[in-house]
């Protein structure tokens, strides 16, 4: 479970105006020391300031320091790989109170609207920020890939409940932090929070999540929420996106004749138009710019990812099939691909082909002796160079792939995106893939998603094409079979960044042969899968 703020008696102000002077003293220099000045301050709130809606005006004045702090610290661990270092871990759970103490100093504001006074007018804003700051401890957990409690989902059904039922849940507030000038609201919010979490943020890198937050907060207001939708909106083959105020859960497929009272649509009709038209203009070659793109769209595949997010929201796909045990109960993992090239040749380091090797003062006496190296001294050269593999723990399989728990021995780090190899059968061939996705368990346990290529990997060296300029080193490439019926290409998996499409590929076959690229199938953290012609 989250632990609470710490306690503190009082906060050094009373009033609004003396907490504004206060926030301008704060060192922002030190920023650890500012975030345990303003815990202390949030948990104190209540007790110092005794007007609710001075009350208010504090936290409205909080909410910049806040952000700005979760922007400076964000660096120690978005986008790292797990698990955090004890440092980076204590900088993430010092966010997370911050952002829990703002959820609960909004909360007793919104408890105070219950009395009769001036503070009732602002309910709207009190219960977006509310759901702004759910929203926000849910994308900072799974920033990390942590799963969240499913409270924070409670808390939230409950809340958009609550203001849809007094009919505040529409009305407009200003958002500084979040919104443009038509400012947003509760609904707004609401929609936001719960189409971030269904864009499965557990598959995604730090920038595509970036991505994604970012398309939202553009285009949150075209989503609609309904309790049911006009007749033939959808297809009757096709699911409606669909809460349940009484499950703890997101957002899920569901067929529209199914939605009860307690369920509420998410209409996205509007929503889909705009991805679609970006989709179609960056299929034609239309810049991010020219399409209004939010500027994260430039560290990303912005296509691929745009088309993602467009099944997951918009297609009205059925729930996926459930996974199976299987009877395997653990499988090897290699990471990196100078390990997977060692383990898939059989424990042979890579070496630049057709490069003679400096040979050692033993390896030229056996060569004096005996005509060649032995192949003791051969096996003893090999054992210089260190690689390992890890065993971990098979949770279940599900069309190629499989979920896997990590050992309490692994010393690997992980990230969404990364090349492994695996095996399942002790005496079984190798096969490669990649972390699909990634997630610590609310117990700790971290769990990995392996997507496998189809076909058995054969390591080749590969380097981008030097025709016309001066020849690079060659590095470990993976390739991949043809699988005609299934309508799989030929592929090679290269170091990330080697090649496009469009352009060619080398592989030292024979002396060398060049390929043409013909689509980038796969895009990881640490390698390209591509097409070849």
């Amino acid at each position: 479970m989250s632990s609470p703020p710490p306690t503190q008696a009082a906060a050094p102000f009373t009033e609004a105006r003396a907490c504004r002077e206060w926030l301008g003293t704060l060192p922002l220099t030190n920023v650890v020391q500012v975030q345990g000045q303003l815990l202390d301050v949030l948990a104190g709130l209540g007790t110092a300031v005794a007007d609710p809606l001075e009350q208010l005006k504090c936290l409205e004045l909080l909410r910049d320091k806040v952000a700005f702090l979760l922007d400076e610290q964000r660096g120690r661990y978005f986008g790292k790989t797990l698990p955090l270092s004890q440092g980076d871990e204590r900088a993430w759970n010092a966010g997370r109170q911050l952002l829990e103490g703002m959820e609960a100093g909004y909360r007793r504001a919104l408890e105070a609207t219950s009395s009769p006074g001036e503070l009732q007018r602002h309910r709207p804003l009190i219960a977006q920020r509310i759901a702004r700051y759910l929203g926000a401890e849910m994308v900072y957990h799974m920033s990390v890939y942590r799963r969240f409690e499913p409270a924070l989902w409670t808390r939230l059904h409950a809340l958009y409940a609550a203001g849809e039922a007094a009919g505040y849940a529409e009305e407009r507030v200003k958002d500084s932090l979040e919104a443009d000038e038509a400012g947003t609201s509760l609904a707004e919010t609401y929609a936001q929070v719960v189409l971030v979490q269904a864009a499965y943020l557990s598959e995604l890198t730090a920038a595509q999540i970036e991505f994604a937050v970012a398309l939202l907060r553009m285009w949150a207001r075209k989503v609609v929420i309904r309790r049911s939708l006009p007749d033939g909106t959808l297809p009757p083959s096709l699911h409606a996106l669909v809460v349940d105020f009484q499950k703890p859960i997101g957002a899920r497929p569901m067929p529209p004749r199914d939605v009860a009272a307690h369920h509420r649509i998410l209409d996205i009709d509007a929503l889909s138009a705009s991805l679609r038209r970006r989709i179609h203009g960056l299929q034609k070659g239309e810049d991010i710019a020219s399409l209004k793109l939010p500027m994260q769209a430039g560290a990303i595949d912005a296509l691929g990812q745009m088309e993602r997010l467009h099944r997951l929201w918009c297609e009205g796909a059925p729930p996926r099939p459930p996974a199976r045990v299987p009877d395997e109960k653990s499988a090897t993992l290699a990471f990196a691909p100078g390990e997977i090239w060692f383990f898939l040749t059989a424990g042979k380091p890579f070496e630049q082909p057709g490069q003679q090797r400096e040979l050692s003062s033993q390896e030229r006496k056996e060569i004096e002796v005996f005509g060649q190296v032995t192949s003791r001294t051969a096996s003893l050269k090999v054992s210089d160079y260190i690689a390992t593999s890890e065993t971990w723990g098979i949770i279940d399989e599900m069309l190629g792939a499989w979920r896997l728990q990590r050992p309490a021995s692994a010393s690997k780090g992980l990230a969404i995106g990364r090349l492994v190899a695996m095996r399942v059968a002790e005496s079984g061939p190798f096969f490669l893939g990649m972390v699909s996705a990634l997630v610590q368990e609310t117990d700790g346990r971290i769990v990995i998603t392996v997507t496998l290529f189809p076909g058995k990997p054969e390591p080749v060296p590969v380097r981008a094409d030097s025709r016309g300029r001066a020849a690079g080193k060659w590095q470990e490439g993976f390739r991949l079979p043809g699988m005609p019926r299934l309508k799989v290409p030929a592929s090679l998996v290269v170091p990330a960044g080697m090649v496009a499409r469009g352009r060619a590929v080398e592989l030292f076959e024979e002396g060398g042969k060049t390929l043409e690229v013909s689509q980038v199938l796969e895009r990881g953290t640490d390698f390209d899968r591509v097409a070849i012609g």
